[in-house]
């Protein structure tokens, strides 16, 4: 019993210094499993609200670093209710639409004068937001745009799950060495007596056990 409990003291042990060596982060598919996970959310601006001037019959463009699956959230508004073309692409495809040649979009608006949008692009990269004026007279648009990156947060009891693995192996093995030790019992004062006398084959008479002969009858023994 006790050599079992030390064998999985000391496992433990080795189980909590291989989550400290790879980190918190492996018990991730447990903690998900048994709710012991959080997630936030945080907002990184990447265009505060902006006031972005459009050309008559022309475009103009903002451009963005963007990672591949976070979400990608913004919004326009077009100033006296006029309305323009958004579009939304990669640099790849920004390259193509220049050039006048048709390209994958990720937004795609002919006409709007409010939109609100979110994606999460595939691929991480420059991305393009264009604003494209078809009216014969400038106009004002005001853009934003921002990052939603989602954490995933272990709860504190599987943050530190390494040390606690550690403390507990410490503790199943101590009990398990000291269980494992076997006390000593002092004789009983029976046998203690027994040693240290002999007793007299010819007359039964009890003897200390430095003498040869009998104090009784006198006799010796050998």
């Amino acid at each position: 019993m006790h050599g079992r409990l030390l064998t999985i003291g000391l496992f433990v042990i080795l189980a909590g210094f291989f989550v400290l060596y790879q980190g918190p982060q492996i018990l991730l598919p447990v903690a998900q499993e048994f709710g012991f996970v959080s997630q936030t959310q945080n907002e990184i601006p990447l265009y505060a609200p902006t006031l972005i001037n459009v050309p008559a019959s022309n475009y103009t463009f903002l451009a963005a670093d963007l990672k591949g699956g976070v979400v990608a959230q913004g919004s326009l508004q077009v100033g006296d209710g006029r309305e323009i073309a958004f579009y939304g692409m990669d640099e790849g495809n920004f390259s193509q639409w220049k050039r006048g040649q048709p390209g994958v979009l990720v937004i795609a608006q002919p006409f709007t004068s409010a939109y609100n949008f979110s994606f999460a692009p595939n691929a991480g990269g420059r991305y393009y937001f264009i604003f494209d004026n078809q009216d014969s007279s400038r106009c004002t648009v005001v853009f934003s745009l921002s990052l939603i990156e989602t954490t995933t947060v272990l709860n504190p009891i599987m943050e530190f799950a390494g040390y606690e693995l550690l403390a507990i192996g410490v503790i199943l093995s101590i009990l398990a060495v000291r269980g494992g030790k076997e006390k000593t019992k002092p004789p009983p004062a029976r046998e203690i007596a027994e040693a240290t006398v002999w007793k007299c084959r010819f007359c039964g008479a009890q003897n200390p056990n430095d003498i040869t002969f009998c104090e009784k009858c006198g006799r010796s023994q050998r």
